[in-house]
């Protein structure tokens, strides 16, 4: 009797726990595709790995393993002059499973900068499985597969304001970091285009931003955005893939 009665309990708590992940489940598709709807979007639950995105060698798609991409929505238009795509990431890293929604635009760059891969690297303000050293250097050990290179201060330009005391620890890698300087120098040929990237990055700090193949993909680690604030980070790194494009 009371093996049965322990069968019961078990399967009880597995039911409950599966309905929880269909419940979960279909509670973000169903809010995501509503907000694709709502917008004009194109919403797709699950997608395949993209080569145009493969190619373009972005670290957290390329060097982890078994990355699943899910609710996949795009812009079939461009929003505010720019097409972007959003998606949710799930990988495993070294530090263990990763979770992140990540929004990826293009720009509207020279030609002459599309095989330019940037990095910036904005500290954790708190301590976690992310920020600790054996991670960081993980992280070092990424940008040498990607064959990045950290930028010197001479190769950053005053103008963006990087030596400001909130900024200080942003780090900058890049594969060709004489063309990344020139970049930065074209962002910085408007005093307007500078000053407007120095307070994106100190009004939203903790995002690794990487752009490479004129894509810009920002996200915060192992973070996914709520249903209810993805319009708002979408209106967000637009805002820096315009400062980018200087549109």
């Amino acid at each position: 009797m009371q093996l049965i009665l322990t069968f019961i309990i078990l399967s009880v708590i597995t039911l409950v726990a599966i309905l929880l992940i269909v419940l979960n489940k279909n509670s973000r598709s169903a809010k995501l595709q509503q907000i694709a709807q709502t917008h004009n979007w194109h919403y797709q639950e699950f997608i395949d790995f993209d080569d145009s995105i493969k190619n373009a060698n972005f670290g957290l798609l390329n060097y982890s393993q078994n990355a699943i991409f899910r609710h996949f929505i795009q812009a079939d238009s461009e929003y505010q002059n720019l097409s972007f795509k959003t998606f949710d990431c799930r990988a495993i890293e070294p530090s263990g499973i990763h979770n992140s929604t990540l929004i990826l635009f293009d720009l509207k760059i020279p030609a002459d900068f599309k095989k330019l891969h940037l990095t910036i690297s904005q500290p954790q303000q708190d301590t976690d499985a992310f920020s600790d050293s054996s991670h960081q250097q993980i992280i070092k050990r990424q940008y040498q597969s990607q064959k990045l290179s950290k930028l010197a201060p001479h190769q950053i330009p005053v103008e963006l304001g990087l030596n400001d005391e909130r900024l200080s620890k942003t780090v900058l890698y890049a594969n060709q970091p004489g063309q990344a300087h020139q970049l930065l120098m074209y962002i910085c040929s408007t005093n307007k285009s500078s000053m407007s990237l120095n307070h994106w990055l100190l009004a939203h700090p903790h995002l690794h931003i990487e752009l490479s193949s004129g894509m810009l993909l920002a996200y915060k680690k192992n973070q996914l955005i709520d249903e209810d604030s993805l319009v708002s980070a979408v209106d967000i790194v637009a805002e820096l893939a315009g400062i980018l494009s200087c549109t």
